[in-house]
């Protein structure tokens, strides 16, 4: 005998299963069956409410860790402490503003309304292997909003005979555990320069000069 429940609207037992009751014609079937297509529609729509708040969330997470980033103070050395770069030690030992540069024979003047900003720097192997010229790294003068400037080729020259500094490496490697001597000059606005702070940036390190 089939099983037996009791209609839904007029109480009669009618068979287990049915759609509609035979007594009363109601329809038996729960609301999910009986509007599908509404159904169908509200499963997206919590979907995509998880989905919203979901990536928020992760936003939420992102928008944190930017922040912790951005947080972190960039590390500033200063004249005189050693900046490790790759294979080698530098050290930026002296700074002076200048507005001649050289000897009695080579010489070189700062061009009208400019200074030379010059730097004295050790260089030393650190590493267990010759490092080449080419993988000395570059040297700027950085002014406070990241503008970068190249060194002055001859005014360097020149300014390492003023110092009498004769020992750089050029052309040829820096052998392990040796440390030379080199010179940078940089001609910048006098006027810029005296606003301010500046820096002397090697490879990723900056070293507050001003």
């Amino acid at each position: 005998m089939a099983d037996l429940v009791q209609c839904k609207a007029c109480g009669k037992e009618i068979a287990k299963g049915v759609k509609k009751c035979p007594n009363c014609g109601k329809d038996q079937r729960n609301w999910f069956f009986r509007h599908k297509f509404l159904s169908f529609i509200g499963v997206f729509f919590v979907l995509g409410i998880i989905g919203i708040f979901g990536s928020g969330d992760d936003s939420e997470t992102v928008s944190t860790s930017d922040s912790i980033e951005a947080k972190q103070e960039e590390i500033i050395y200063k004249v005189g402490d050693v900046v490790h770069s790759d294979q080698l030690d530098i050290t930026v030992d002296a700074v002076e503003e200048l507005t001649t540069v050289g000897g009695e024979y080579l010489s070189k003047n700062v061009s009208d309304g400019g200074v030379f900003v010059g730097i004295q720097y050790t260089m030393k192997n650190v590493s267990d292997e010759p490092v080449g010229m080419f993988d000395y790294p570059a040297i700027y003068l950085v002014d406070e909003k990241g503008t970068e400037y190249d060194a002055d080729i001859d005014a360097s020259g020149y300014y390492a005979t003023q110092k009498e500094i004769d020992n750089s490496k050029t052309l040829s490697d820096l052998n392990p555990d040796i440390s030379v001597k080199d010179t940078e000059v940089y001609e910048v606005s006098v006027e810029q320069f005296s606003k301010g702070e500046w820096f002397i940036k090697i490879g990723e390190v900056k070293i507050k000069i001003k």
